[in-house]
């Protein structure tokens, strides 16, 4: 199976995999405890039994048997023991260490059973033990430096063949595990241009890619193109947002509400999107069905201000947005400067504070949980909240078993980030996935995929 992707890995260590393209080669090469299934649901993967001890804070888990990495070494408990026990090591740099405070221990009882102990009541703790499972063999005596180069032995149903910078990477099937795999190998290629991808599959060069918005609309028009391939439409358990650099003392409350009205209270989103998707109106998504955005006060008039407006520039939607918002400002007397920039300098200005205002995605747990996003120390806060009232709201939702009283957490911190507005959820897209009409789509492939999954997270009975 050939399948398109628009950018070349950069680590294919699943470790250290956070872009999409690398996420779903990983999918295809490891597996974790528990994964989110095609409706959503979080679920055993490598996990054959579980037992929740509430009073003790203790887990038992006993895995699957005969589960065997690529090297035909069988997955006992001590595996899954040290790949904790390594991304807990602040040394070894894990993106999402934050996740795994809630472990206070791990210990084997035998080979296929260990028990893990809370440090206190954690709502979500089984969709943070989604990370992958590593070999404790192969990572055996390996320092930080030496492991991110690293690739780890996986016991997902593939293994990784071959990796031709900057074109391509294929997999091979791994010859231990236990189902039966749909394809023999699976090439990832990298597209010149998003645009490329119904070229692509009407060549017969691909079997499946993504279709940007714009290829998505000509589709409808085009005999050819929907005889010979299809367009199965999926979502991303996320949104596009705006983020705001609340370092930078011009962008201040009053000019952030102005935005938030131009944004949420006008149709300016709808005009936008014209059916691409669906507006988001709160950073916690299954929040955002049921509360409507209201206008914000605002000091009038606002003074003349010049900002800078940041977006990668791979992303054609985001551009179109950029500078339909930059249009659309000038009547406030804010004139904003684009600036495009290629993805891995993007994301470093993110990091950096390098914006003014910035235009960027977020695929999310499939949780409520956005510690990550707006905690003071979270990694992905790049607008730099740091708000000790949504602190301790975050740290309250993590913390309550009961899903309606957590609910009602979330709901407060929904008004909190409504006072603060570090960032604007914008939108949730229809995305489109061009399949070979050679291809048999099974009717159960993922509808929705969140931040550990992808659209082929599960190539059986394709």
């Amino acid at each position: 199976m050939r399948i398109g992707c628009l950018d070349f890995p950069r680590e294919l260590n699943p470790v250290y995999a956070t872009t999409e393209t690398a996420q779903g080669i990983m999918n295809k090469v490891h597996l974790a405890l528990f994964y989110f299934d095609p409706s959503g649901t979080i679920s055993p993967e490598l996990v054959d039994s579980i037992s929740w001890d509430e009073p003790q804070l203790t887990v038992s888990i006993t895995l699957k048997k005969n589960i065997r990495f690529a090297n035909g070494a069988v997955l006992q408990s001590r595996d899954v023991q040290a790949t904790i026990e390594l991304l807990k090591d602040p040394k070894y740099e894990y993106p999402y260490l934050s996740d795994l405070n809630f472990m206070e221990q791990i210990t084997i009882l035998d080979q296929l059973n260990f028990r893990i102990r809370l440090k206190g009541k954690f709502a979500p703790w089984k969709n943070y033990l989604t990370f992958k499972i590593l070999s404790a063999t192969d990572i055996h005596g390996r320092g930080p430096a030496a492991f991110r180069r690293h690739l780890p032995v996986g016991c997902g149903p593939y293994q990784v063949e071959a990796v031709r910078e900057p074109r391509e990477i294929v997999l091979k099937e791994n010859p231990h595990y236990q189902e039966k795999n749909s394809f023999k190998k699976i090439i990832y290629s990298v597209l010149g241009d998003p645009r490329q991808g119904p070229l692509k599959l009407l060549a017969e060069e691909m079997d499946a890619v993504e279709i940007q918005t714009d290829d998505v609309r000509s589709y409808k028009q085009l005999p050819e193109w929907r005889r010979r391939f299809g367009l199965v439409k999926y979502r991303k358990f996320g949104y596009t947002y705006l983020v705001f650099n609340l370092k930078n003392s011009s962008v201040d409350p009053s000019l952030r509400r102005l935005v938030y009205n131009c944004l949420q209270v006008s149709p300016f989103l709808q005009t936008f999107l014209q059916g691409a998707g669906e507006t988001v109106h709160s950073p916690f998504l299954y929040l955002s069905a049921g509360v409507r955005s209201r206008r914000l006060p605002v000091s009038s008039p606002p003074r003349r201000r010049h900002l800078r407006i940041l977006a990668n520039s791979e992303s054609v939607l985001r551009k179109q947005l950029v500078l339909f918002l930059c249009e659309e400002m000038k009547r406030f007397n804010i004139e904003l400067e684009p600036v495009f920039v290629e993805y891995q300098a993007f994301l470093k200005y993110l990091k950096k504070g390098n914006f003014d205002l910035a235009v960027s995605a977020f695929l999310l747990d499939m949780d409520w949980n956005l510690k990550d996003v707006l905690s003071s120390s979270g990694y992905f806060n790049y607008a730099g909240l740091a708000d000790s009232k949504m602190d301790a709201l975050l740290e309250a939702g993590l913390c309550e078993m009961d899903e309606k009283k957590r609910r009602q957490i979330y709901i407060k911190a929904h008004e909190r980030w409504l006072h603060t507005l570090p960032f604007i959820p914008l939108f949730n897209l229809n995305y489109y996935m061009g399949v070979s009409r050679s291809l048999k789509v099974p009717a159960d492939h993922f509808h929705t995929v969140g931040s550990t999954g992808d659209f082929f997270y599960n190539l059986q009975g394709w």
